[in-house]
């Protein structure tokens, strides 16, 4: 009994060694253009992410995911110099997302200052009549 305990002991060492005498292998390099060209979309999207482009650029936004999407594909099919063509693609159109909703955001504050000056003066002249009315005398009612 002790003599196949031993040996199932010794069995289990001499498996455990051959199993991890290999180390695993790693999948091929990636490219340092692809890298660079999937870094610079990824910055990018989170750029845009942040300015809200999705909705206030949403057109050239999803077709800037469209290809990001695209090139993720193709990367994992190891079609790099294409990937790196998309992801570059991707990174200038998020880009261009952000562009253009930066300046709608630019557009929509200039709005409301506008507005706030705007609402200011009609105050103003408002105060302004109701005291040359008091100071005339009049109260405007029963008149």
């Amino acid at each position: 009994m002790k003599r196949t305990i031993t040996f199932a002991l010794v069995a289990m060492a001499l498996f455990l060694a051959a199993s991890c005498a290999s180390a695993p292998k790693k999948g091929p390099e990636l490219p340092e253009s692809l890298m660079q060209a999937k870094s610079a979309a990824d910055t990018s999207r989170a750029k845009a992410m942040e300015i809200k482009a999705p909705v206030a650029a949403k057109d050239v936004f999803d077709q800037a995911e469209n290809s990001y999407t695209s090139a993720k594909d193709l990367e994992t099919a190891t079609d790099y110099e294409k990937a790196t063509t998309d992801y570059t693609s991707a990174a200038e159109l998020f880009g261009k997302a952000y562009d253009e909703a930066a300046a709608k955001k630019d557009a929509a504050l200039k709005a409301m200052d506008t507005a706030a000056s705007e609402r200011k003066a009609s105050e103003d002249a408002l105060s302004k009549a109701a005291d040359e009315r008091d100071a005339a005398g009049t109260t405007g009612k029963g008149e």
